[in-house]
């Protein structure tokens, strides 16, 4: 759970959240200033039971604070999300695949500002790969991950965060073959 709300907080809000709304929050942006204040408080209260001294450090300094995080209640999911749970994955698989070989996939008209945003290709030097060879390197890797997890030797002697972070790759990797077919 702790290494969760690691790549939550440093990946998903830091990397790319904070990075996406900058311009945003720049311009003075009511909105995007307001979202942003409520995506913090909701990761400084998940953060609070593994982080206690920090996260109340944090939460004293933010604006009309009437209480102390520790009494603050739980986040509660809004299930009117739920279909944006992995809203950011397709574009992170972009940048993924960018960053490595060069190649755009098709994004949305939404995803394609935030990748923009965050991943400032005009900016990047990346030596171009062929569709080609990023597909067989992909399909390869696939391969690999798989015969991995299907060897019960590995499945039941691995540690279980090892065996977790192949599985996390395998489904990594087939989303971005599928992001390159698409």
């Amino acid at each position: 759970m702790v290494a969760r709300l690691y790549r939550i907080t440093f990946d998903d809000f830091c990397d790319w959240y904070a990075e996406a709304t900058k311009p945003r929050l720049y311009d003075g942006d009511p909105a995007a200033r307001s979202t942003a204040l409520t995506a913090l408080e909701r990761l400084l209260a998940l953060l609070h039971p593994v982080m206690p001294h920090v996260t109340e450090e944090i939460w004293s300094n933010l604006p009309a604070r009437r209480s102390r995080l520790i009494v603050a209640p739980w986040p509660k999911p809004d299930e009117a999300f739920a279909a944006e749970t992995n809203a950011l994955e397709r574009v992170q698989d972009a940048a993924t695949i960018y960053r490595r070989s060069g190649l755009r996939v098709s994004l949305s008209e939404d995803e394609e500002r935030i990748f923009n945003a965050v991943v400032k290709p005009e900016r990047l030097k990346v030596a171009a790969v062929s569709i080609e060879a990023e597909t067989a390197r992909l399909q390869a890797e696939i391969v690999r991950a798989e015969k991995m997890l299907s060897n019960p030797n590995f499945v039941e002697r691995a540690r279980a965060e090892v065996v977790e972070a192949e599985r996390e790759k395998l489904a990594r990797y087939r989303r971005e073959l599928d992001a390159l077919s698409g």
